[in-house]
């Protein structure tokens, strides 16, 4: 029974009708009565309703042919369809309101009105009436300027939530067979409906809750719903509850009646009640940015609250007997456009354009980004846990060679496709015994070669393809060249009601099946060599067919052959068989493997590495990145093909699982010490797969690890990056945050490179932006307060609002688009990673920062001080007076003249110096040149030369709107060799020697203390529903490594013990409940649902090996 406390709420005051009761309807049993039976695991219920049979009855299904399609409208009308109703659409208008509800467009809109307001009322400084022909400008400039940039932001966030729900629609499209009029037909997930007769097998996400009819071996994953981390198996006496939202670990045949769907299903109700409403998470990188700017916000609050206290009091000193205190309005205008340029809006929308525009370019390198935070994470990557088939290697595995009863075949080769006569195997070899190879290998497999479909991109020979475990599909491959009758041929043999397959267990390392055959009943099995070899009394004889007992000595040649394949780097299985006689066996329910097989003989199976792979691994490791090998092969396999792939390395540590295991249970000081120089880990079950996870983020590493099966979700959901691969389940794609779509290791190094570009980018535009903002702060306080006690001056700072809000857009938005999305290159993968709790701005950037505003200060305090004598701003006026006589207007004139004119100067050249210094923004390091790597930023010379003649235009043409005014072609090359300045000073400033100050990695736990101490006084954690927080993803590796602990410690994982029949498993481990519930059980079960969660795995066979020294490893 589920426990009470993850049940959703039912709802309220609801009649539902009693137990066997039917109602008016068609279909006699209500949703609600479904639900109840199904949470509750209530099989009292279902012989209320008769059992299976009375249930499909009720459902007018027929158990043998399924529903009629005729009745598929009135069963949604009474049970509805299988999927949920939309979550609340974000409309335009929503992302709209959305836009405006942000602080800073508030501000904008406030400062733009109030701009508009004042223009419109108030007379300018000097002036008696209100000049209405310019009074609008500013403020309208500001709205109209605010406008257009949240309107691009909604339309570019609307648009991206469109692209977002057609990939949910087309990757949430999920076929399943289904048995309607007789028929088995191909429906999507959302076409399922009640009554359906469902088939399903191993790896299947069930889409439905529902009552198990048939299927050999089903064992289902229910943690994700009940919280209990016992495999489930199922049958139609002890348990026939299918839970929607649970993962089919191994199941042959499968068939369930559906009874519940959509949002009357277990996963539905529950998900619905998750539902978040419209909250959005921040990235890491967000949040830090976002604290940054609020603090860089209040130093310009503070500086503009000064600078208005300052005029102020000068301008009551010098005017105390006939004040105008309109002019404290004008001060207002002035502080405000300093706080606009002081909060750097910018910061947060360079985070949105790089994590954007590198989550579209990373598609074309095959990363499908699931999560836009991975983008970031994978640039602070210190390990990287791959697996082996598919990902370092091709995944095109061809047996080249075995021992069949201690007589090796020759070697093939491994894209051999032509049939292979029996001395072309091997010349002592027995016909007979071969033949009994080719029926273990063919009978206990769920591999099979279909018709290739059109379009399919797997490999062709003779119009068919291969499907299932590529692993089979080597034996097979094999098999058929050696067997005219090929594999389809041998299984024809025997009906399929005369044999039953019993999946692969990863905690058992062996799958087995059952075939009459011949008048007689075998068992077949497959699985880790030494592992069967184990379970093996007997061994056949391949030159004579005779069978023996197994002595120590034919044991020792088996293992001599098992270590000679293996150090080969080929992949070895074990083949055994058991023959129980001429009388009928039963086909039981569980799988039949114990001891006393005779043991067949060993396979070496090739699985290439991937040509581009040891380079790729090669590049990891100078970038400071660990590269370690999971792999479920032996240790001699492990390391041979690590040792190809370069990833096995002079005083690197290889162990194998189950010796793992022991070590973090019985020395875990010792344990921790081990794991930084561990590469390779043999024999590696999901479990181990998550300790090695959790306890390398523990140590403070960020983590990425690979994977593409049901078993490897837990770890995918818990490494700060995992990446699924195309090809496998649904489960662990929807556990994953990047998908490989080529399945190859090297596209995880160039998601690597991405996430350090995204870093670095942001990094670029960071010491950029506090470039500016430091020199528009400096200089409007110190010209506004020159100007003031000046003795014609009214506190007029040098730069007027409206140049002030030009420069804030132009230099916010333009330099994130330019800064933001340049290409990553290889360089990135030279030095060192930027650590998890990195500071924001590095040492280097700091000397950018400051050695690069000295010197924008330097020529723009020379020219506020002196610029009119510098450049003779007085020299080329003429006044209309008749005979050269001004009057006192025209001296009024002329001198608001005289300060546009040395204004437009300034104004030229700061935002020349801004444009110039963009180049050398590219740059973080020590690299001097400024123009390398131009073809890697495809919008930075397009924005460079539109901001270059834009503000060209608004110097000459848009006097009027901008205050500006025409300065003349010297002023013009005056203006550009003092900008020019700036490529000289920005690459002397590379030369200035820096050191950053040497990393120490912290420990996950030591980064959350302080925020632990600061909240015990009781108030939860600021990050408790952030999945990106320290504190959640400690609590997930404290969580994994104390269930795992017990599951290995106090649990007594299965060991092998000796009976007279052999060797059998001595003992299942109990669910370990106690680790899973509590308080918290019903928000586990959310977040198992929504992919935050992963059930804990068993452990495989507990090893007696000693731990031997590092060393030994070696």
């Amino acid at each position: 029974m589920a426990p009470a406390a993850i049940r959703p709420s039912e709802p309220a005051n609801e009649d539902v009708p009693a137990v066997g009761v039917a109602d008016d309807s068609e279909f006699s049993i209500a949703p609600e009565q479904f639900f109840n039976m199904i949470i509750d695991k209530n099989k009292e219920t279902l012989q209320a309703f008769g059992g299976v049979e009375g249930v499909a009855k009720r459902l007018k299904c027929d158990l043998k042919t399924g529903i009629s399609t005729s009745s598929i409208q009135s069963r949604i009308a009474k049970y509805d369809v299988n999927y949920l109703p939309p979550e609340e659409e974000m409309t335009f208008c929503k992302y709209l309101l959305d836009a405006l509800s942000d602080k800073m467009m508030i501000l904008l809109l406030v400062l733009g009105t109030l701009a508009l307001i004042l223009g419109l009322t108030t007379p300018e400084q000097g002036k008696d009436d209100v000049n209405y022909s310019t009074g609008w400008i500013d403020g309208t400039f500001i709205i109209v300027a605010v406008t257009i940039v949240i309107l691009v932001t909604c339309i570019n966030d609307y648009l991206k939530g469109q692209k977002f729900a057609e990939l949910n629609r087309l990757t949430s499209k999920v076929p399943f067979k289904c048995l309607r009029d007789g028929k088995e037909i191909e429906v999507d997930i959302a076409d399922v409906i009640v009554g359906d007769l469902v088939k399903f097998g191993s790896g299947a996400f069930l889409p439905a809750d529902g009552l198990y009819i048939a299927g050999q071996g089903v064992t289902i994953d229910e943690s994700a719903a009940t919280g209990e981390n016992d495999d489930k198996r199922k049958d139609a006496v002890k348990d026939p509850f299918i839970m929607s939202g649970t993962n089919v670990l191994a199941a042959e045949d499968g068939l369930f009646l559906v009874i519940a769907v959509g949002r009357n299903s277990f996963s539905g109700r529950i998900e619905i009640e998750a539902r978040d409403k419209g909250k959005k998470t921040a990235t890491p990188l967000q949040e830090k940015l976002e604290v940054l700017a609020d603090v860089v916000g209040w130093v310009g609050v503070v500086v503009a609250a000064v600078l208005f206290l300052t005029l102020a009091t000068i301008s009551i000193i010098r005017k105390h007997d006939d004040y105008d205190f309109k002019v404290l309005l004008d001060y207002a205008i002035i502080g405000v456009s300093i706080i606009v340029v002081a909060v750097p809006e910018g910061l947060p929308l360079s985070v949105v354009i790089a994590l954007a525009y590198s989550m579209t370019s990373m598609m074309k390198d095959n990363n499908m980004v699931r999560s836009l935070a991975a983008c970031e994470t994978m640039g602070a990557a210190t390990s990287i846990c791959s697996d082996k088939t598919g990902t370092l290697t091709t995944n095109e595995m061809t047996q080249i060679i075995a021992s069949i009863g201690g007589v090796k075949t020759k070697t093939y080769d491994h894209n051999g496709t032509e049939h292979l006569e029996h001395d072309a195997i091997s010349d002592t070899l027995k016909p007979e015994v071969l033949s009994l190879w080719i029926e273990a290998v063919s009978f206990n497999s769920t591999a099979s070669q279909i018709e290739a479909p059109e379009g399919s991109k797997a490999k062709v020979t003779d119009g068919k393809v291969w499907i299932g475990n590529k692993t089979e599909q080597g034996l097979l491959r094999w098999a058929n060249r050696v067997d005219p009758r090929g594999v389809a041929g041998v299984r024809e043999t025997v009906s399929k009601e005369e044999r039953r397959v019993y999946p692969f267990q990863s905690s058992k390392k062996t799958m087995a099946s059952l075939v009459r055959l011949r008048g007689k009943t075998y068992m077949f099995c497959k699985g880790a060599p030494e592992i069967v070899l184990e379970f093996a009394t007997e061994i056949i004889n391949g030159e004579t067919g005779e069978v023996s007992k197994l002595t120590d000595a034919a044991k020792q040649g088996v293992k001599n052959d098992i270590e000679e394949f293996a150090k080969e780097g080929l992949r070895t299985l074990g083949v055994a068989y058991k023959e129980y006689g001429p009388e009928s066996v039963e086909f039981p329910e569980q799988d039949p493997l114990e001891g006393g097989v005779t043991f067949l003989g060993v396979a070496g199976i090739e699985d290439p590495v991937r040509t581009e792979v040891p380079g790729a691994v090669k590049q990891c490791q100078n970038a400071g990145v660990t590269v370690r090998m999971c792999t479920g092969d032996n240790i001699n396999t492990a390391k041979a093909i690590s040792k190809k792939c370069d990833i096995f390395t002079e005083g690197g540590v290889a162990m194998e699982g189950p010796e793992f295991r022991k070590l973090f249970c019985d020395d875990e000081a010792k344990f921790m010490e081990m794991l930084p120089h561990l590469q390779v880990l043999a024999r590696c079950s999901p479990l181990d797969k998550q300790l090695l996870v959790g306890n390398l983020m523990l140590l403070g590493e960020v983590v990425a690890v690979t994977g593409d099966g049901t078993n490897d979700a837990p770890a995918l959901r818990l490494a700060d990056v995992g990446f699924a691969m195309n090809d496998g389940t649904d489960v662990a794609k929807k556990a994953s945050k990047i998908i490989l779509l080529d399945n190859n290791f090297v596209s995880v190094v160039k998601a690597c490179k991405w996430g350090r570009n995204v870093n670095d980018n942001i990094r670029k535009f960071l010491q950029f932006q506090f470039t500016v903002n430091c020199v528009l702060l400096i200089i409007t306080f110190i010209g506004a307060v020159k100007d003031a006690v000046s003795s014609d001056g009214d506190g007029e700072p040098p730069l007027a609002p409206i140049h002030l809000l030009w420069a804030n857009l132009i230099m916010d938005t333009m330099a994130a688009l330019a800064l933001s999305t340049e290409n990553p290159n290889d360089e990135l993968l030279t030095r060192p990673p930027t650590y998890r709790d990195a500071p924001l701005i590095s040492r280097k950037m700091k000397r950018f920062v400051i050695g690069g505003s000295i010197f924008q200060l330097a020529v723009l305090l020379t020219l506020i001080f002196a610029g009119e004598q510098l450049f003779q701003t007085d020299s080329d006026y003429s006044y209309d007076s008749p005979n050269e006589n001004p009057t006192p207007e025209d001296l009024d004139e002329h001198e608001e003249d005289n300060r546009t004119l040395l204004r437009t100067v300034i104004f030229n050249v700061f935002i020349y110096m801004q444009v110039f210094n963009w180049f050398h923004a590219r740059k973080l390091y020590d690299q001097v040149n400024p123009f390398e790597g131009f073809s890697r930023s495809p919008f930075f010379l397009p924005i460079c030369l539109f901001v270059s003649l834009f503000q060209a235009f608004m110097v000459e043409v848009a006097g009027e709107f901008m205050e500006t005014r025409s300065i003349g072609g010297v002023r013009w090359g005056v203006c550009i060799a003092l900008a020019l300045v700036m490529f000289p000073v920005g690459s002397l400033l590379r030369l200035v020697p820096v050191e950053e100050k040497e990393h120490v990695m912290k420990r996950l736990d030591h980064m959350v203390k302080k925020k632990d101490d600061d909240n015990a006084d009781g108030d939860e954690d600021d990050d408790s529903d952030d999945e990106y927080g320290p504190n959640t993803k400690l609590r997930m590796v404290e969580e994994v490594r104390q269930t795992q602990r017990q599951l290995i410690k106090g649990a007594k994982v299965p060991i092998i013990s000796r009976t007279s029949s052999g060797l059998r498993q001595a003992r299942v481990p109990p669910s370990f409940k106690e680790a899973v519930r509590g308080v918290q059980a019903r928000l586990s079960v959310v977040r198992a649902l929504r992919g935050i969660r992963g059930k804990s795995e068993r452990s495989g066979s507990r090893s007696n090996i000693s731990i031997p020294s590092f060393a030994d490893h070696h």
